[in-house]
């Protein structure tokens, strides 16, 4: 008897096994598939069993989890003009890393301060003279400015401009496709004041680099456009990451409601890694449809750099204006020592259009950030305890040219 069951047991643990095989999920890959209209593809996708996560009609698309045997039935059909990977973007600033040497490179960690609670920053607003222009009204007034981001919290500079009115008209979470709605008692805009969606720091900072409104220690404007609304688009996680969907479907949604809330300016303090010709990039193709329907569209550059041929998606566009950072050595009233980062990446795009189209402040950049954010939580010792947190990169320096535009549109909107 004993003899059988040794016998009989390999046989049973093999159909067990087999039987767990069977049970277990086919794996699945995002990807985005694109068409020649929305509801062909929805419905091919559908058929063939995938799981559409996000629609994406700004490109005709949708993004799924396929597995490998839909992706091939789908590949195949005639509907589809394209099918991409559902790329990963990164937010494209981040603090000046934690051993400090010499320039203020967020990329190789260099800073000749040690703490920056209250020393060591650029005053920003100032270096471009825009305090100047703060000082004659031009301050972004009657002017909209979209940040497609990490998301805005509730703090002082962000919900209220330079005069104390509430001034984020519209937040849309892209992550979770949920928009915001107006915060009751007749009000104008969103009431901030139970509601944080930035857990990870970069959009605020972002949004306070380019329009602040909120007076700085030294009784300067913080922000370059201190007057200008904000419309918030979430499309990165605590993480300060993304995908392609993800970013496409905000783009989507600021299209379609481009008017609803007077949109006039996006900001995208993001980059990927170029992975085709810009033209056939899914991101870029909702960008550029972004520029077809009049808005302004301001990129970083990415910090990738100083080789040539770095510039990331969507700053290789050719219609959007593309950002790269200087700094000024932590010395606005020198000239002398000023430079370009080196984390900053260079052109040209591979299809050899010049890139960066221009360079501004992004060395050593005090913005407004909640001390409760990722970013601050892991770098305790560039927030001030207070309101700023110091950051260098092509996203801040994207922030200051989308402020410079929101006060030229400000003053002279042709």
């Amino acid at each position: 008897m004993k003899t059988k069951l040794i016998v009989l047991m390999p046989a049973l643990v093999g159909l067990l096994f087999g039987a767990s095989q069977l049970l277990a999920p086919t794996p699945t890959s995002s990807y985005i598939v694109q068409g020649s209209n929305l509801e062909d593809i929805r419905s091919l996708v559908t058929e063939q069993g995938g799981t559409i996560t996000h629609e994406l009609g700004v490109i005709s698309a949708v993004a799924a989890d396929l597995t490998a045997g839909q992706l091939a039935s789908i590949r195949d059909d005639s509907d589809v003009k394209r099918i991409y990977g559902n790329t990963s973007v990164e937010t494209a600033g981040k603090p000046v890393k934690d051993n400090p040497a010499s320039d203020g490179d967020e990329s190789t960690g260099t800073d000749e301060t040690t703490d920056m609670a209250g020393s060591g920053y650029t005053e920003f607003p100032a270096l471009v003279e825009a305090d100047r222009l703060h000082d004659k009204g031009i301050d972004g007034w009657g002017v909209t400015i979209a940040i497609v981001d990490s998301g805005l919290y509730s703090g002082p500079g962000i919900t209220q401009d330079r005069y104390g009115k509430d001034r984020v008209t519209a937040v849309y979470d892209a992550t979770i496709d949920y928009e915001y709605v107006e915060g009751g008692k007749g009000k104008s805009a969103i009431d901030f004041a139970e509601l944080d969606i930035d857990d990870n720091g970069h959009g605020s900072h972002v949004a306070g680099v380019a329009s602040s409104g909120k007076l700085s220690d030294i009784g300067k404007y913080n922000g370059i456009a201190p007057a200008a609304r904000l419309v918030a688009v979430k499309v990165f996680d605590s993480q300060g990451r993304g995908s392609y969907a993800d970013v496409i479907r905000g783009i989507d949604w600021l299209v379609a409601n481009r008017n609803n809330h007077d949109i006039d300016i996006i900001n995208m303090s993001l980059s990927a890694t170029p992975r085709s010709h810009y033209w056939d990039d899914p991101l870029n193709q909702a960008v550029m449809a972004l520029w077809d329907a009049g808005l302004v569209v301001v990129a970083s550059a990415g910090n990738t750099g100083p080789d040539p041929m770095t510039i990331g998606v969507p700053g290789n566009v050719p219609y959007v204006i593309t950002v790269g950072a200087m700094s000024d050595d932590v010395t606005p009233e020198e000239q002398h020592d000023d430079y370009l980062a080196s984390f900053s990446a260079a052109g040209p795009t591979f299809e050899g259009f010049v890139k960066p189209d221009l360079i501004a402040p992004g060395g050593h950049l005090r913005g407004v950030m909640n001390a409760k954010g990722r970013i601050a939580k892991q770098h305790p010792h560039w927030h001030d305890r207070g309101k700023y947190f110091t950051m260098s990169g092509t996203s801040q320096s994207a922030a200051v040219a989308t402020g410079v535009v929101a006060l030229m549109l400000g003053e002279n909107p042709a």
